[in-house]
C-alpha cells in the first residue's frame, strides 16, 4: 500500500531543518526501514517557497503494509524527533497515473 507523508516546517525552529539534515538524510540512506522491509521509500524531497529559494517542508512517497508502519517510519525520522515538522499528515494512496 503507498502513503504520501506530508510535513510542514515549525517556523519556531529556523535552524533545525539545516542543523539535522544530515542525519535525516542518513536515516533515508541506510535506516533498516530503507534496506529492508517493512518501509520502502519510492520519493522524497523539500517542498519550497513558490520561488523554490526556501525549504518549507518535506513530502514522501513510501509503500508500507500498514498504517501503522507508515507512522513508525516517520516518528524515527530525525526531523520529526528534532521538530523541524510542525505538522505531519499520512495519508493512503492510490496510484492511478504513472507517466514515468
Amino acid at each position: 500500500m503507498h502513503f504520501i507523508i506530508y510535513c510542514l516546517d515549525d517556523s519556531e525552529n529556523a535552524g533545525g531543518r539545516d542543523a539535522h539534515y544530515p542525519a535525516h538524510n542518513e536515516y533515508y540512506r541506510v535506516n533498516e526501514y530503507f534496506r529492508f522491509p517493512p518501509v520502502k521509500l519510492l520519493i522524497a524531497g523539500p517542498m519550497t517557497t513558490e520561488d523554490g529559494k526556501k525549504r518549507i517542508g518535506s513530502m514522501l512517497l513510501i509503500e508500507a503494509n500498514s498504517l501503522t508502519e507508515a507512522i513508525d517510519f516517520t516518528r524515527n525520522d530525525p526531523f520529526h524527533r528534532n521538530g523541524v515538522w510542525k505538522t505531519v499528515s499520512i495519508r493512503p494512496f492510490l496510484k492511478t497515473t504513472d507517466n514515468r
